[in-house]
């Protein structure tokens, strides 16, 4: 059985708590004064505890993460059901999107820049995916606004979504 590296601790510690029950049982034996033995008794409870403490947080961190790792998959599973159910209406807005760029005359670096920016990514993450540096994006995203005449990010997406969004069932 591989033991988790995570759990080296807690182990350590019960087999400290199990080697000192041993040494006071035999210290016991052998006559060792009251004191030395109260003082092993009260190293073994406060290890004891220790390790009840590391097990609980344990637990708690365990049920967490399942809880966790669960509501990623359902949102996963509703991502994917949506993503199935409209994958023609995604295909449209993305060609209508490229369409819009192309009359703004916007170059392929730009369109990608400004697919990024409807994407809601920061400056930062696009300059990273992109490869080059968040002054650049940031040129890019001006030239963008410059070319549609648009004031900015809210106004870019605003301008393809707004309509959609407004929409009454």
């Amino acid at each position: 059985m591989r033991i988790a590296r995570k759990h080296v601790s807690f182990y350590l510690i019960i087999l400290f708590l199990i080697l000192s029950l041993v040494d006071i049982v035999r210290e016991y034996g052998s006559g060792e004064s009251f004191n030395h033995l109260a003082f092993e008794i009260s190293v073994c409870i406060l290890a004891f505890f220790g390790a009840l403490y590391m097990s609980v947080n344990w637990l708690r961190t365990k049920e967490k993460l399942h809880s966790e790792i669960a509501e990623k998959l359902k949102l996963n599973k509703e991502y994917l059901e949506w993503k199935g159910r409209n994958t023609e209406v995604v295909h449209d807005l993305q060609t209508t999107i490229k369409k819009q760029f192309l009359i703004w005359e916007l170059t392929p670096t730009e369109t990608d820049v400004a697919f990024l920016l409807l994407k809601g990514l920061p400056f930062k993450e696009i300059a990273i995916a992109r490869g080059s540096s968040e002054k650049t994006i940031r040129h890019h995203a001006l030239k963008i606004y410059q070319k549609s005449g648009l004031q900015g990010r809210n106004e870019l997406f605003a301008f393809f979504f707004e309509d959609l969004l407004n929409q009454n069932p």
